[in-house]
């Protein structure tokens, strides 16, 4: 037998090439851990005198009820509602490096009144390209994100649903700079003929990591 055949030393290589007992894998990131939320913007039910608000006619902010959220969206303007805080122990703003989700629970009713021929009807979009956004003091736009991004069919929910953005995805299409100050929406004006008429609704705004 000739020890150094070629197909001898392919054997050697491959036998090089495996694992030893000794040596250890590393996990990099598990997939299937839940993000931990380490600051907490809002919660239904709990305590928001630390919120305020700013909007306007076409786009109102105001607590149900049952302590939650909602955003009264109608006309067919332009809309940039923003929900910002300062104090009950939060941080005025943070960078966005700082957290690797933005988490909402939240839910969006409603529909859109088209007229056509002289006809009007209700329409909705599958995915209504809503966005939820992130804003500095100035209230640009650091990130934003459809609300169907997250969601497994890419649907807008309408039902209460809690949607992970991660911010890689927020900010590849956030052109702002600066630090977090507020999050919202913003909405571009629609066609002359359609009439929104949608309720957001959020239960929590938290923001986590990994």
């Amino acid at each position: 037998m000739r020890l150094f055949h070629p197909l001898n030393i392919l054997i050697l290589l491959s036998l090089a090439c495996l694992p030893r007992p000794s040596q250890a894998f590393e996990v990099i990131k598990d997939i299937n851990k839940e993000p931990v939320e380490k600051l907490v913007i809002f919660e239904k039910g709990k305590p928001a005198d630390h919120l305020s608000f700013v909007d306007d006619a076409n786009s109102k902010l105001a607590f149900t009820e049952d302590g939650a959220i909602e955003c009264r969206i109608v006309g067919n303007a332009a809309i940039k509602p923003l929900i910002k805080w300062k104090g009950n122990g939060l941080p005025d703003s943070f960078k966005l490096k700082e957290y690797d989700y933005l988490i909402v629970t939240c839910r969006m009713e409603g529909t859109s009144k088209v007229t056509n021929g002289g006809k009007t009807s209700d329409q909705r979009a599958a995915n209504l390209w809503f966005p939820v956004c992130l804003f500095n003091e100035a209230g640009e736009v650091l990130g934003s994100a459809s609300l169907a991004d997250p969601t497994p069919d890419k649907r807008t929910p309408d039902t209460t649903t809690v949607l992970k953005f991660p911010m890689a995805q927020l900010c590849f299409w956030g052109p702002g700079q600066g630090d977090v100050s507020a999050v919202g929406f913003n909405w571009s004006k629609t066609h002359d003929n359609i009439t929104r008429d949608f309720r957001v609704v959020i239960d929590k705004i938290a923001f986590a990591n990994d």
